[in-house]
C-alpha cells in the first residue's frame, strides 16, 4: 500500500515503533498513509523466540470514515478511529471460533453501552437506550459476525471517559466505519483464533506509528535476506548431492543384470574348457590300457 511501511514486524523488532507494546507476544498493526485516509494495512506480528517479531499475515482493511484521529480529537460522532497501542481482551459474535479472549455470544438482548452511565463502552444485556448499540442487529447484518474489542477508552488500558467514543472493534464488513477497523471475515476469524488476552493493536497513520529513520530495520532486512540466501544455498547443495547419489545408484542398478550375465558366461566358459581338456586326456591313456590287457585276451 503506497505511503505505508510494508514491514511493520521488522520495524517493531528494530525499535522503530513509537508506541509501547509491553511484553505482548502478538502485535497487529493497522496503519494508514496520512490523516483523512481510510484505507489501512493490517499486519500481524508474532514474537519469534526472543525479542524479534516475524510476520504472520497481512491484509487490507478500513478505518473510520474520517481516518485516524489527530491527538485530542477522538470523541463520539467524529467518525475517527483512535491512534495508539491498545490491548485486546474481549470478543463477540455469533459463535466462539476458538479464541482465548473472553467471548460474548451475541443474542437478541446483547447491547454495547453508548448511553452515559455505568454501562458506557461495556457489554451488557437488556433493552438498552437509543445510543446503545444493538449487537444482534449488527451481527445479523454481517458486521459483527465476529469482532474483537479494542480497548480504547476502557480498562485495562485507561479509565472510561464519558463521551470519548465507544464500541471500537476489529470486525468484518471490509468497508469504512464509524471508528472501528474493518476487514474481511476470514481475517477477523484468523485474528481471534490466535488471540490471547494482552495481545495488542497498534493503530494510526504512518508518521504517528513509526520513526522516520528506517536504518535499523533496513539493516535487519538485509541480514535476514542473507540468512535466507545461505539456508537456500545449503538446501540446494543438499538437493544436488541427493540427486547425484540417486543417479549413481540408478547407474549401478542398470548395469547389475549385465554384470550377473557376464559372470555366468565366464563360469560357463570355464566349465566347457575344463570338459574339453578332460576329454583330450582320456584317449591318450586308452592304448596303454588295451596293451596291458591284450595278453589276457590271447
Amino acid at each position: 500500500m503506497p505511503g505505508v511501511s510494508a514491514n511493520p514486524c521488522d520495524r517493531l523488532t528494530a525499535g522503530e515503533v513509537k508506541f509501547d507494546v509491553g511484553d505482548s507476544a502478538r502485535v497487529t498493526f493497522a496503519t494508514a498513509a496520512a490523516y483523512g485516509s481510510t484505507a489501512v494495512l493490517l499486519t500481524s506480528c508474532v514474537q519469534d523466540g526472543d525479542e524479534s517479531y516475524r510476520q504472520e499475515w497481512q491484509r487490507t482493511g478500513f478505518a473510520g470514515r474520517n481516518g485516524f484521529a489527530p491527538r485530542g480529537r477522538m470523541w463520539e460522532n467524529t467518525l475517527f478511529s483512535p491512534t495508539g497501542s491498545f490491548t485486546v481482551t474481549e470478543a463477540l459474535g455469533r459463535e466462539n471460533p476458538g479464541t482465548e479472549l473472553k467471548y460474548y455470544q451475541v443474542n437478541e438482548q446483547s447491547r454495547w453501552g453508548g448511553e452515559k452511565g455505568r454501562t458506557y463502552n461495556q457489554y451488557f444485556e437488556g433493552e438498552g437506550g437509543r445510543a446503545d448499540e444493538n449487537l444482534w442487529r449488527y451481527m445479523q447484518s454481517g458486521l459483527y459476525e465476529q469482532a474483537a474489542v479494542i480497548n480504547w477508552n476502557r480498562p485495562p488500558d485507561m479509565p472510561v471517559t464519558q463521551g470519548a467514543s465507544f464500541a471500537i472493534f476489529l470486525h468484518a464488513g471490509n468497508a469504512e466505519t464509524w471508528g472501528c477497523i474493518s476487514t474481511d471475515l476470514a481475517t477477523v476469524t484468523k485474528f481471534l483464533k490466535t488471540a490471547v488476552p494482552g495481545d495488542r493493536m497498534v493503530m494510526g497513520i504512518q508518521d504517528d506509528v513509526f520513526l522516520t529513520s528506517t536504518a535499523r530495520s533496513d539493516a535487519l532486512m538485509l541480514e535476514r535476506a542473507a540468512e535466507e540466501a545461505a539456508v537456500e544455498k545449503r538446501a540446494a547443495e543438499q538437493r544436488a548431492a541427493a540427486q547425484r547419489d540417486a543417479e549413481d545408484a540408478a547407474a549401478v542398478s542398470d548395469w547389475e543384470p549385465y554384470a550377473v550375465g557376464a559372470f555366468s558366461l565366464t563360469l560357463f566358459v570355464m566349465y566347457v574348457t575344463a570338459k574339453l581338456r578332460g576329454g583330450r586326456a582320456r584317449p591318450e591313456q586308452s592304448p596303454r590300457t588295451a596293451d596291458a590287457q591284450e595278453p589276457a585276451i590271447r
